[in-house]
């Protein structure tokens, strides 16, 4: 399975609790997620760690992303079968969002796994198709 390395693993803090993260993130996450499987608003989790978070309504916003993993780099997953299970990513917004996303502010996302039936789901209603 897909691990960080020690040197990749950071600590951050959000809403007085503290995460341990890495910006490795698993290849399997890695695509733009779009509303209903159809097109904006999307989100979009590039390979290094940065990407595009597209509130309804509004343009997207370039964030920062890291992945909840343990003091090894092993990424935490919850787990319902090994066909369906959930990453945590910690991300930041910078500039542009103004409102609910200023830039700076740290925020929790979920990316469920559902490979039984060919997708992944972030926020639940942005969706990849898995190949």
């Amino acid at each position: 399975p897909w691990v960080a390395t020690a040197a990749d693993v950071h600590t951050i803090e959000h809403m007085g609790d503290t995460y341990t993260v890495s910006k490795t993130l698993p290849d399997e996450i890695i695509g733009t997620y779009e509303y209903e499987g159809k097109g904006e608003p999307s989100v979009q989790i590039n390979a290094d760690g940065t990407g595009l978070f597209q509130p309804h309504g509004m343009p997207a916003i370039p964030i920062k992303i890291w992945i909840d993993v343990d003091d090894n780099g092993v990424p935490r997953r919850q787990v319902g079968t090994e066909q369906r299970y959930r990453y945590t990513l910690l991300v930041q917004y910078g500039e542009g969002g103004g409102g609910n996303y200023p830039a700076g502010k740290y925020d929790l996302m979920g990316v469920t796994m559902l490979k039984d039936e060919g997708k992944a789901l972030v926020l639940g209603e942005r969706i990849r198709y898995l190949k």
